[in-house]
């Protein structure tokens, strides 16, 4: 038997602590003792805070994109407007006609890149986004063409009419810019969710002060790299760096079931699957009942260690031992 610690019985365990209990309970009993950092945790911890900051990016951005299409529209619709009530002020028949038929064409094209937001918006593909902005930034660019012809053939020089025509000008260009900002944004963040393998709306992000879910029915808390929603269900997601190892290790298994209940005891749902994700595959964890009990019984064993220390490693492989930061307090310890 270890000698007891001084540990109190606290009231949660962390899911965290739960992964560590899983790959060596005498692993994580030392854990408290022992504040050593191993090489592989510091780049963990330097890899974790790079995928948060990253994450934030693709959600600021997907929000500065969203923002910007909608300007674009109610930029659009004032020029639009701007642009019929200087036509009703020509007085001259010659002048209404030629400028009317330019009118109606900017309007068209206008109208056109509306429908193409709305396809743009409406769309969960993300290629398909990037194309839709594309077409709508040709559009607005044709119409503010339009507009400036339709001022340049004016006959005579209608001083409010060609006013209010430079507005609608003017008013398609910054539709046109923030149609640009939207560009630049949505490539960004295609670019980071390829990068990171990010599908769906970003819901959390575990970054500096963000929320700890907390299961006050199984006494478990708990902060996933991430959360996203797909197809109305909410998934937790873990990132693990280093080594990618052939099939997803029982501890990190266990780790996002952790997560799961969090997501369930605080949503109200269970999510259909956790996913876990290594440097070249990812998994698909089922939440089930089976992996709910695996886990219950787990915690209820670090609470039973927690007020006997009774504690031992729980494998016989000496690399495991090799990699530990703990290795140098253990007294089983294998190499």
């Amino acid at each position: 038997m270890i000698p007891r610690m001084n540990r109190t019985s606290a009231k949660y365990i962390s899911a965290g602590d739960l992964e560590k209990y899983s790959y060596c309970p005498l692993s994580w009993w030392l854990s408290s003792e022992f504040e050593g950092e191993s090489e592989g945790l510091a780049q963990g911890i330097k890899g974790h805070d790079r995928l948060g900051r990253s994450l934030w990016k693709i959600d600021s951005g997907e929000r500065t994109a969203r923002e910007s299409e909608k300007l674009v529209f109610w930029w659009a619709i004032v020029a639009t407007v701007t642009a019929i009530i200087g036509l009703e002020l020509l007085p001259l028949k010659e002048s209404v006609t030629i400028s009317q038929i330019l009118g109606v064409v900017a309007l068209i094209w206008v109208l056109a890149a509306l429908f193409f937001l709305y396809k743009s918006a409406k769309s969960t593909i993300q290629s398909s986004v990037v194309e839709y902005e594309k077409i709508i930034l040709i559009f607005a660019i044709v119409a503010v063409i339009v507009a400036v012809s339709a001022v340049a053939f004016l006959i005579k020089d209608i001083r409010l009419a060609e006013a209010l025509e430079a507005v609608a000008v003017a008013w398609l260009v910054g539709a046109s810019f923030f149609l640009y900002r939207s560009l630049r944004s949505t490539d960004i963040v295609e670019g980071l969710r390829k990068e990171f393998r990010v599908d769906g709306k970003i819901e959390y992000i575990d970054l500096d002060n963000s929320m700890v879910f907390k299961s006050e029915k199984h006494g478990l808390t708990g902060r996933p790299d991430y959360v996203i929603k797909m197809n109305d269900n909410v998934i937790p997601v873990e990132e693990k760096t280093g080594r990618t190892p052939r099939g997803p290790l029982f501890s990190h298994i266990l780790q996002i079931a952790a997560y799961c209940l969090l997501i369930e005891e605080t949503k109200g749902r269970a999510p259909p699957y956790g996913l876990l994700k290594y440097p070249e595959h990812e998994h698909e964890i089922e939440y089930n009942e089976d992996l709910k009990k695996v886990l219950l019984e787990k915690l209820a064993e670090m609470r039973e260690i927690s007020k006997t220390g009774d504690v031992h490693r729980n494998h016989n492989r000496p690399g495991k031992c090799v990699h530990c930061s703990r290795r140098p307090i253990c007294p089983e310890r294998l190499a």
